[in-house]
């Protein structure tokens, strides 16, 4: 029997507020949050990079609750291969 699993996505949040939008993504989606630092090339402007990997079905969630805090936010959406560790396939050998 094939077990199914949710698509999984890999998302690069661009934004002026990496705080906020992190703790909200810890605490309510209960995901974890990587945080680059980042600079527009053209603009010159140092921003935070925040990754996050989540499944499909988490996508509308991540959205809005970025949304609300930073409207102006830069949101990149990939598809992952595959996503190991915590709340995703365990890291096996």
């Amino acid at each position: 029997r094939v077990l199914r699993r949710r698509q999984q996505l890999l998302t690069w949040i661009v934004t002026s507020k990496p705080k906020v939008i992190a703790n909200r993504v810890l605490k309510e989606m209960k995901r974890g949050v990587t945080g680059l630092h980042g600079e527009g090339m053209y603009t010159q402007i140092e921003r935070e990079v925040l990754m996050v990997a989540i499944a499909v079905t988490e996508m509308a969630r991540l959205k809005a609750l970025v949304r609300a805090e930073d409207p102006n936010a830069f949101i990149v959406i990939t598809q992952a291969q595959e996503v190991f560790g915590r709340g995703f396939k365990p890291l096996g050998i």
